[in-house]
């Protein structure tokens, strides 16, 4: 004790000496004591003003204190801050930093946990400050670039637009920039994710329609509202053997596959047909159905024949079951003197006195003469058109039987 000695520019305080004091007479005591008892506390000290809780114009300090980069961040903080939104960060720094009339931080770490008690620690609202500085964390960037795109996609398919892996990566690389994400790529990867995310898969164009018929899908389903309610009002006359729906498939002559199992590598992949010429014609088959979901006479086949008419080989040679009835044209598609035919050997045998029947807007079969009572022999057959690009919706047959068909003869060839 009395060789110690302090430099110091000015004399010590009343408190200073009484902690050299206590601190002299600790070791003095620990020293001479014959007998040691060790205890040991562990406590938890949460100061009102930390450090890292400062406000903003204390940013020169806070900046050597928290060094904010994305990289350096620690991987269990970045999982944990993502279950955060931006705007909910936001809100905790505005209440956080909210100053009274002489400019001084009105409210303690107590007060802003009191009111966002899903913050673990004061330091958070350092770090939100800071993630918001820099227009938020790497991961909650990327979310914001998935919405944009996803975004953008659901309007482009909403009109109709064909789009390409390409379109998905170009768009999320201008919105990397929009959200000031230097370093994203929109690699291969991100865009298998997204496509999984989102449910997003690449298909055949099945229906190609221009611009109008997009920008007017209100006046359509506005249309189809419309023939719903006057079918309803016209099948309340109608039991479901006495309702029936027809329609056309066209047909290739010879269907073909247009993918097969072959050795890797192989450059050139070859298919056999048995006439290039069939694969580009077709013929026609017209079902019937009714609303018991029952098939109704015969199914009408109309065959493709140069001069429209059967010479005497293919007669001969032509199979002609019961349940099909056989005509032809020179296009292999119906003529109003077909439909007629098809009215007379398809439809009026084997239907009652009155019957309520569905068809496209095909202006070869809207002939109203098809359907007059002394054209049908008497009986009473009340036609409802279904209304242009609707069909998709509003015939049976289109919505699911043509389809069956189509798969059943694809079978058959692939065998």
């Amino acid at each position: 004790r009395k060789n110690f000695s302090v430099t110091s520019t000015s004399p010590p305080s009343q408190k200073e000496c009484e902690i050299a004091e206590n601190l002299y007479e600790t070791i003095k005591s620990v020293k001479s004591a014959t007998t040691y008892r060790y205890e040991e506390e562990t406590t938890l000290d949460v100061d009102d003003e930390p450090s890292d809780y400062a406000s903003s114009s204390d940013e020169g300090e806070e900046g050597r204190l928290v060094n904010y980069s994305e990289s350096e961040e620690d991987e269990e903080d970045k999982r944990h801050l993502t279950n955060y939104s931006l705007e909910y960060m936001q809100e905790v720094v505005d209440f956080a930093d909210a100053k009274d009339k002489n400019g001084k931080r009105r409210r303690s770490w107590k007060t802003v946990h009191n009111q966002y008690k899903a913050l673990p620690n004061q330091s958070y609202v350092s770090r939100f400050r800071l993630y918001l500085e820099h227009h938020g964390t790497k991961r909650h960037k990327t979310i914001d670039i998935d919405e944009i795109v996803y975004k953008k996609f659901v309007e482009a398919r909403e009109h109709a637009l064909p789009l390409h892996d390409i379109d998905l990566q170009r768009w999320a690389l201008k919105a990397a920039k929009e959200v000031h994400l230097e370093d994203f790529h929109a690699s291969h990867h991100w865009l298998i994710n997204f496509k999984a995310k989102h449910h997003v898969v690449s298909r055949r164009i099945t229906n190609v329609v221009t611009h109008h018929e997009v920008e007017n899908p209100d006046v359509i389903v506005k249309t189809e509202n419309d023939f719903r309610e006057t079918f309803f009002k016209a099948s309340s006359h109608h039991t479901p053997s006495q309702i029936f729906n027809t329609d056309q498939i066209g047909v290739e002559k010879e269907l073909y596959s247009k993918r097969t199992l072959t050795n890797e590598g192989e450059k050139k992949v070859f298919g056999v047909v048995r006439s290039k010429n069939a694969m580009t014609h077709s013929y026609t088959l017209q079902p019937t159905i009714s609303l018991e979901g029952k098939l109704i006479g015969p199914v009408y086949l109309c065959l493709q024949e140069p001069k429209g008419k059967m010479g005497e080989m293919v007669k001969r040679g032509l199979f002609e079951p019961k349940n099909v009835v056989i005509t032809c044209s020179s296009s292999g598609k119906l003529t109003s003197s077909l439909v007629r035919y098809w009215r007379d050997h398809c439809l009026l045998p084997f239907v009652g006195n009155k019957s309520l029947l569905l068809s496209d807007s095909w202006p070869g079969q809207g002939d109203e003469d098809l359907y007059t009572k002394e054209g049908c022999g008497g009986k009473l057959v009340q036609r409802l058109a279904i209304p242009p690009k609707t069909t998709s919706d509003l015939q049976p047959l289109d919505c699911y039987t043509n389809r069956q068909i189509k798969n059943f003869i694809k079978k058959c060839h692939q065998r």
